[in-house]
């Protein structure tokens, strides 16, 4: 039979607790039951949690900006338009006249500077420094009755509309313009005519002023039309002997604005020009006899713009 110790050993290497290396190292340790043990080491068994399922990571693109809306509608601008001009071209008498105007362009669209005087056009291209595009005038007549029956006898100059083309060249943008346009009446006997100008433009807080010069021109046509003297005239009006007139200027002068922008809606303008009739025109006998070389004009414009959308 073994010894006492020896049995001890042996249980406590069945039990887990003690191993043979330890025998020389560790003191004798106190005797446990087998059975209590194992309960004890069964209850302080380490537990293991079985690890998440790997997910593989999303890849997120970035949000791109919203996108704005490219505006809608129009932008429609109602002008209310006075003046008072000489009665006819080389006239001493003065008349005053009232119409509308419409113009209209796109939200977002800069406003490009005009002058009151130019006639009404459309660019049909436009960039900051060029536009180009049809135009239209509107010419009064000389009538029987406007030089005060002095020209009785003489042939009427009609009323007329002046279709033609447009240029604009900013050589300075929003600071100094040049412009030129050249039109035909729509009756065979209106000729071509035209006008040359230049402009200075100055902006400060919510006011506009705008000032240069002018030339005009014509041909034979139009020239006759307006200052000529016919046989018949003569005959009719012995007053006035016969005179041809030739194309070429027929006038230099200058134009100026001042507008007022009250609010993005209402603007108010005054203008006002000095025409001086040379060359042919000048020496026309409609104008040395009952007229003026000296042609002046004023007026005013109230403006109300507002966006429509459509139907």
């Amino acid at each position: 039979m073994l010894p006492v110790s020896l049995r001890l050993v042996g249980a406590l290497v069945v039990a887990g607790i003690f191993l043979p290396n330890q025998v020389s190292a560790a003191p004798a340790q106190k005797s446990v039951h087998p059975k209590k043990h194992a309960a004890k080491a069964k209850k302080h068994r380490t537990r293991y949690v079985r690890p998440a399922p790997m997910v593989a990571p999303v890849a997120y693109k970035p949000m791109a900006a919203p996108v704005t809306p490219a505006p809608t509608g129009w932008l429609i601008t109602l002008n209310a338009k006075g003046s008072v001009s000489p009665d006819y071209l080389g006239s001493s008498r003065y008349g005053a006249i009232a119409f509308p105007t419409l113009s209209f362009r796109r939200p977002g669209t800069p406003v490009i500077w005009s002058s009151p005087d130019d006639s009404l056009d459309y660019a049909v291209y436009e960039t900051q420094r060029f536009s180009f595009g049809p135009v239209l005038a509107y010419r009064g007549g000389r009538y029987t009755d406007n030089g005060g029956g002095d020209l009785v006898g003489i042939h009427k100059s009609k009323w007329t509309l002046e279709p033609g083309i447009f240029a604009d060249f900013w050589v300075l943008p929003e600071v100094i313009r040049l412009h030129a346009e050249l039109r035909r009446g729509f009756r065979d006997e209106d000729g071509f005519t035209g006008m040359l100008g230049a402009d200075y433009v100055a902006k400060w807080n919510q006011f506009t002023l705008g000032v240069g010069p002018r030339a005009k021109f014509g041909n034979d046509h139009f020239l006759n039309q307006q200052f000529g003297i016919t046989v018949a005239d003569s005959i009719a009006n012995p007053r006035f002997k016969p005179y041809k007139a030739s194309s070429g200027l027929y006038a230099v002068g200058a134009y100026g604005s001042l507008t007022y922008q009250q609010s993005e809606a209402w603007a108010y303008t005054l203008h006002g020009g000095y025409d001086r009739l040379t060359e042919d025109a000048a020496s026309s006998p409609i104008v040395r006899s009952t007229g003026s070389r000296n042609q002046f004009s004023v007026g005013a414009v109230a403006s109300y713009t507002f966006q429509w959308n459509g139907f």
